[in-house]
């Protein structure tokens, strides 16, 4: 997503406050290797470790805008908006405020985790409206992943539908994910006639 240059002193590293130090970069380089490895013992997959930390965005959460969309911010105070990739949170249609069951509920379950927190994201690309579209990682722990094993967000619906266009790994753990909220009724799965989010906004249009 982005070069190594530009990734450092630039996105990776909020603590920094050096404005030309590559010593420090260096060094937050270092901090999200270290990360990276940690992700990688624990068993979890960072895929972008193979492009030499392109593709990883590190950043402190500001903002919550719904249950799969947030904002971070770099140290050098540029607001980066990340769409969660591969899952869909209850929506909210902008022209009649309507909400799905559970959207404010959702916002608030991602909201408790990682505000104010320190989290890595690997970058799927971007969307049409220019967010960076990612998997993010709180220390150990796959937000994607865990917004899904709570009934929060279910898998986005293409991803549903053509899941080998996908990183199988992330799909599949998904898919782990989503069985078990769906086997006790976790959240969004305790409401008869819960639509996804996806045919929600088509509905809406």
């Amino acid at each position: 997503m982005f070069p190594i240059n530009e990734l450092n002193g630039m996105i990776l590293f909020p603590g920094n406050t050096q404005s030309n130090a590559s010593g420090a970069s260096n060094a937050g380089l270092s901090r999200l290797l270290s990360l990276v490895m940690v992700l990688q013992l624990s068993g979890f997959t960072v895929t972008a470790l193979a492009q030499d930390t392109q593709d990883l965005v590190w950043g402190k959460v500001i903002q919550i805008y719904d249950g799969d969309t947030i904002a971070i911010k770099s140290d050098r105070n540029k607001v980066i908006r990340v769409q969660l990739a591969y899952v869909d949170a209850p929506d909210k249609d902008p022209k009649t405020g309507k909400t799905q069951p559970l959207h404010d509920e959702s916002l608030k379950t991602l909201k408790d985790m990682i505000i104010g927190k320190e989290v890595i994201i690997e970058s799927m690309g971007t969307d049409k409206f220019k967010r960076i579209v990612g998997i993010i990682f709180l220390d150990k722990l796959n937000i994607n992943a865990e917004m899904v094993r709570k009934g929060m967000a279910e898998i986005y619906y293409p991803v549903r539908m053509n899941p080998s266009r996908y990183n199988e790994n992330y799909v599949n753990l998904l898919k782990t994910a989503e069985s078990q909220a769906k086997n006790s009724k976790t959240g969004i799965w305790d409401h008869p006639g819960y639509v996804s989010p996806y045919k929600f906004r088509r509905g809406s249009k």
